[in-house]
């Protein structure tokens, strides 16, 4: 009997995952590096593919993300027409800061804050850096939660199969 439950449980836990995963980016509005309200779904639909990184300023493994992509992020455009699309999750009141950051660091990405937090909630995003590779439809091809040393190197090659 407790194998079974076993099985019902494990089962449940499997369908209530794939009901929550997502496919394509959902309707969410975010603002621009100019204070406009963009729609981020039909954005992603613009040009080529897209990387979306979720990310804050008080958030390490999100700052090493972002540094590692600075060294690639000009010869991915290049050779694979990607864009950069970083979304600040940060409270309001540190949009500056962030945007100082940018500049300090010469992060040439398109910057944009998740001011009401709709994206963050509409995804289920429970940690960051949360970060999305995007097709020109706005589907979601995969996700990465957190940071790792290799992750340029699995996202290169997801790039080249596209």
């Amino acid at each position: 009997m407790n194998n079974l439950r076993t099985i019902f449980i494990a089962v449940g836990l499997l369908t209530s995952s794939l009901c929550f995963s997502q496919d394509f980016l959902p309707d969410a509005t975010v603002v621009n590096d100019k204070g406009e309200s963009v729609n981020l779904k039909e954005y992603v639909k613009t040009g080529g593919p897209k990387i979306v990184s979720l990310w804050a300023t008080w958030c390490a493994p999100c700052r090493m993300e972002l540094k590692a992509l600075k060294k690639v992020s000009a010869r991915w455009k290049a050779e694979y027409d990607v864009e950069i699309v970083t979304v600040s999750v940060d409270v309001p009141a540190m949009v500056k800061k962030a945007r100082q950051m940018f500049e300090k660091n010469g992060w040439d990405y398109t910057f944009m804050h998740d001011a009401d937090e709709e994206l963050t909630a509409k995804l289920g995003v429970r940690s960051i850096p949360y970060s999305m590779l995007i097709d020109k439809d706005g589907k979601i091809l995969s996700v990465q939660t957190g940071y790792s040393p290799t992750y340029e190197q699995e996202l290169e090659r997801k790039l080249k199969s596209l």
